[in-house]
C-alpha cells in the first residue's frame, strides 16, 4: 500500500484527487492539506467524501508534513507548487504536480504564459510531463511528474484516438476551448 498526501485538498482538484484515491485500492492517504481550512473536518466541507474519509481534518500544507512519503499530489497554485514541489522532491517516492509549475522546459517562457519567474530550471530538466495513457515510459520512474491542464487533457483524450484511426487529419485538428 502506497502512502500519499494531498497539498491543496480542499480546492476542486484536490477534491477530485480524493475521490480518485478513495476508489485506489494501492493507496492509502495520510495527510490531506489545506491552508486556507486547516482543522476542518474534510467531510463538512465534502459530504460527498464522507463514505471515504469520515474522520480526516484537513490539516496544514508545510512540505515537511509529507517526508517520506510515496507519492505526494500538489493541487495548489503554480507558485505555491514551484515551491512545495522544489521542497518536496527527493524526499517523497514521487511529486505529481497538478498545476503548471514544472509543465514547460524552458524557464525564460514562464513569465509569459504563466506570470511569474521560475526560478528552479534544474527542476524543469527533471520533471517528467504528460498524460499516462500516451506518456507511460517517459513518467515511469519520474521523481517529478508535471501533468498536462484540463484543456489539453481533455483535448489530447478526445482527439488522439480519432487521428490514430485514420479519421482526423493532425493537421487540421484545432481545439477552441
Amino acid at each position: 500500500m502506497k502512502r500519499v498526501g494531498v497539498l491543496g485538498a480542499s480546492g476542486y482538484a484536490g477534491a477530485e484527487l480524493l475521490r480518485l484515491l478513495a476508489r485506489h485500492p494501492g493507496m492509502e492517504l495520510v495527510h490531506a492539506g489545506a491552508d486556507s481550512n486547516a482543522g476542518a473536518l474534510l467531510a463538512g466541507l465534502y459530504p460527498s467524501l464522507a463514505p471515504a474519509y469520515p474522520d480526516v481534518v484537513l490539516a496544514g500544507s508545510a512540505p515537511a508534513a509529507c517526508e517520506g512519503l510515496d507519492a505526494v499530489f500538489l493541487a495548489l497554485p503554480h507558485e505555491a507548487s514551484l515551491a512545495t514541489g522544489a521542497a518536496l522532491v527527493d524526499k517523497v517516492g514521487v511529486v505529481v504536480d497538478l498545476s503548471g509549475a514544472f509543465r514547460l522546459k524552458d524557464a525564460s517562457a514562464y513569465p509569459r504564459w504563466y506570470g511569474f519567474d521560475h526560478d528552479r530550471p534544474d527542476l524543469l530538466a527533471r520533471a517528467g510531463y504528460g498524460l499516462p495513457e500516451f506518456h507511460r515510459d517517459e513518467l515511469s520512474g519520474a521523481s517529478l511528474v508535471a501533468t498536462p491542464g484540463c484543456y489539453v487533457t481533455a483535448a489530447a483524450l478526445a482527439v488522439r484516438p480519432l487521428v490514430e484511426a485514420g479519421v482526423v487529419d493532425p493537421g487540421a485538428v484545432i481545439v477552441d476551448a
